[in-house]
């Protein structure tokens, strides 16, 4: 019985007596024509002004809350669920995937059937479903920018209420932000924030990448929720454009902390419409690090922007180096395309195209120079060790963090590990490994408080412990463990007899299933115990 019950303390039927008594003289109204039972029903309802807020202070929250409103029903029109599927262990890419099933969101980016969303929202996955807002489902083709994070899926369908995306360079923080989406499964979810910063650069681990990571130089930061499942969905203003591709949150713990990232929908138009013209994307390289001016650089230099060069590292030979171009000269122009920022040098690599020679024009010691300089082919990417504890979202398994710019590594020591956490380092432990979890078998209870399936055998974990190896894996209460090593895990016991042989030091894979609301995530991943 609830503690709440509105005859604690009092005399049930002093209760029955008061709705006599007010009965009695509704009556006697109504017999003395006093008051018709229409008339209540006709009679606007007067609201209370609870809080006491002045009639103009009111009106303005109102009118707030009206807008809020009518932006989210406006701009949900054209938000999509997306269901990414494998029958397989291997993706389209021919890669070996642990991914059997994932979910995100995405925006209709063009009336006839063009849908942007994230990349790692569909990458590796062999069948794609969009969900579109009024219930109706669509096979997908997929066009993926992986370096980008960017991916274009088209439909067979016409007439779709595409968004319209508005300029992000002109974003400022503080301006009001609405992101939509699909976060674990609920689809037509809005949530409202605010822009927090701009120009945020981060790097996250993805084992499905080529180099193991996705790399990020300039993002929007909001403090609007987002979760798993928001990737791929709009960033919207008040003014109902989107102004971004939400992609990434900052996060220990798996959820939002107020910390969420957004791809800005100038980027993101521009892979769309490349990968929609072309079917891919090309890209010229000039082999430097390029970052953007701080303002008392902008001050002591006399430049409105640019990029300023970094340097070099242990590169014996680049396109850029190869022509002259040394660290701490601004680039200001690529061709015909003025850098205003690094995104701006970046993004002119996607115009000019490897064997192109292009004028570059930067500035050294005050005054302007200009060579030309034949673009290279991007270098493929080298397999490393990934460190395993970032705090962003992502699965990567292969990237090398020293090699990072060191914009990213400014940003990663500032929210992440650092980049310490890598499998050169020897344990620091000795004897019986800990996985730093409290698991149980897979009761009654379990299954309804976490929306486990009857079907489904394993250790539910009910408690993580902070700073664990697996409060760094990721894993949270209520996910399903099903295997470690060799040995199969059909409940709690299984998991503390396949954990007595390990040590310190060893290494081991793990396999974990987390469900939801109509979803399910499968997990697999091979973990150093640390």
């Amino acid at each position: 019985m609830s503690n709440h019950s509105p005859f604690k303390g009092r005399k049930p039927y002093l209760w029955l007596a008061g709705g006599m008594a007010l009965g009695a003289l509704l009556m006697a109204a109504i017999q003395t024509g006093n008051v018709l039972p229409n008339a209540w029903a006709q009679r606007p309802a007067k609201l209370r002004n609870v809080a006491h807020i002045d009639t103009a202070g009111l009106d303005t929250l109102k009118s707030l809350d009206s807008a809020f409103s009518a932006v989210s029903e406006y701009a949900l029109q054209s938000t999509v669920q997306i269901r990414s599927e494998n029958a397989s262990s291997r993706g389209p890419s021919g890669r070996l995937s642990n991914l059997t099933r994932g979910e995100g969101s995405g925006v209709i980016y063009r009336s006839d059937g063009y849908i942007i969303t994230n990349d790692h929202v569909v990458n590796g996955f062999e069948k794609v479903t969009v969900l579109l807002a009024d219930g109706k489902e669509y096979k997908a083709k997929v066009l993926t920018a992986e370096d980008s994070d960017i991916a274009v899926l088209k439909i067979d369908a016409t007439g779709l209420p595409a968004l319209e995306f508005a300029d992000s360079g002109a974003v400022k923080p503080g301006q009001y932000a609405l992101a939509l989406g699909s976060p674990f499964g609920l689809e037509n979810t809005v949530t409202i924030g605010h822009i927090s910063a701009i120009g945020r650069p981060s790097a996250v681990p993805d084992g499905r990448t080529s180099n193991g990571a996705r790399f990020y130089p300039d993002m929007i930061q909001t403090d609007a929720a987002i979760n798993m499942g928001n990737s791929g969905g709009p960033l919207v203003n008040v003014d109902g454009q989107v102004i971004g591709i939400n992609t990434a949150i900052f996060s220990r713990t798996g959820d939002s902390v107020g910390i969420g990232f957004a791809i800005p929908a100038n980027q993101a138009r521009l892979i769309a419409d490349t990968l929609i013209s072309k079917g891919k994307i090309t890209r010229g390289f000039l082999g430097l690090v390029p970052e953007n001016l701080k303002e008392f650089q902008k001050k002591e230099l006399g430049l409105a922007g640019g990029a300023i060069v970094g340097p070099y590292g242990d590169v014996p030979s680049s396109p850029a180096k190869d022509a002259g171009i040394k660290p701490g000269d601004v680039i200001v122009r690529i061709g015909s395309v003025n850098v205003r920022n690094q995104m701006d040098l970046r993004n002119a690599m996607l115009r000019y195209g490897p064997g192109e020679t292009v004028d570059i024009e930067f500035v050294r010691g005050g005054k302007h120079e200009t060579v030309r300089v034949k673009l290279g082919e991007p270098p493929k990417p080298v397999a490393q060790q990934a460190p395993q504890n970032s705090p962003f979202n992502g699965d990567g398994r292969n990237f090398n963090f020293e090699d990072l710019p060191k914009e990213f590594r400014d940003f990663q020591k500032r929210f992440g590990n650092g980049g310490d956490d890598n499998q050169d380092v020897a344990p620091l432990k000795s004897g019986p490994a800990r996985l730093g979890v409290s698991v149980d078998a897979t009761n009654k209870t379990l299954r309804q408080q976490y929306r486990i399936p009857d079907s489904v055998a394993g250790a539910v974990v009910t408690v993580v412990e902070p700073g664990s190896v697996a409060d760094r894996l990721g894993i949270k209460a209520g996910d399903v463990i099903t295997k470690l090593g060799d040995k199969t895990i059909k409940g709690a016991e299984d998991l503390v007899s396949a954990m007595k042989d390990v040590k310190w030091g060893d290494s081991r894979h793990l396999s974990f299933t987390r469900y939801g609301e109509g979803s399910m995530v499968q997990q697999s991943r091979d973990i150093t115990f640390r």
